[in-house]
């Protein structure tokens, strides 16, 4: 249906996709971030590129916000229960993150001009650990809101090019919320992080083009369906 694009959720999934991946470009020259085995390192790193850290924490911050929106416009456009679960599982995922990625901010800013570099190790642990942990769960409930879209698109028998990468990308990034505990975990998101960005991306596309509004009960068509 023509002019019933959803152009602000489009833009918000957008910039979701450009704020997580120029978090992940500031810290190349970081090592150990977002690594359970590499908090020492990652401390270090920080500190001795505060602002590559900062640039990293605000951009990460802003790009999951912008996810949050980009889910709750989704929601409708998916239908059905599943779709609302799915748009549920994705923001509160994306907006527990959003607070836990301003704590490496928080270090280089304002823990170690009062500490130094040498005395902040147990806080900076601290801090990066429950960096680490939020971004556990994120991944956690977004793969989860992932597998839900996949399967709500599938179900409708439509879009199924975008419903399988919902339901691969879900599958690949549920298991990085092992991270809180496990290297092999966080390493999975070499896989993980492009299959979840593409799915969000072209999500986006269809959201702009638009479609039509999903009924709101679980019988009910879905736009994003009728676009493919």
């Amino acid at each position: 249906m023509p002019g019933d694009g959803d152009r602000l959720g489009a833009g918000l999934g957008i910039l979701g996709v450009a704020g997580n991946a120029l978090g992940v470009v500031a810290l190349g020259d970081v090592p150990g971030a977002y690594r359970p085995d590499g908090l020492a390192q990652w401390a270090q790193g920080a500190l001795a590129h505060p602002g590559a850290t900062v640039v990293s924490a605000v951009a990460f911050t802003v790009g999951l916000l912008a996810l949050a929106g980009w889910a709750r416009s989704l929601g409708p456009r998916l239908g059905g229960r599943r779709g609302a679960l799915a748009a549920g599982a994705m923001a509160a995922g994306a907006l527990v993150n959003a607070a836990g990625t301003l704590a490496p901010a928080i270090l280089v800013l304002h823990v170690a001009p009062a500490c130094g570099a040498e005395g902040c190790g147990a806080v900076a642990r601290a801090l990066l650990g429950a960096t680490l942990s939020l971004d556990a769960l994120f991944d956690l409930a977004f793969g989860a809101g992932l597998l839900l879209a996949g399967a709500a698109l599938l179900a409708a028998g439509r879009a199924r090019g975008l419903g399988g990468l919902g339901l691969w990308a879900g599958l690949a990034t549920v298991p990085v919320a092992g991270q809180i505990a496990w290297a092999w975990a966080a390493r999975w998101l070499l896989l993980a992080g492009p299959l979840w960005l593409a799915f969000v991306l072209l999500a986006s596309a269809l959201l702009w083009r638009g479609g039509g509004r999903a009924d709101s009960t679980a019988g009910g068509g879905h736009a994003l369906a009728r676009t493919g």
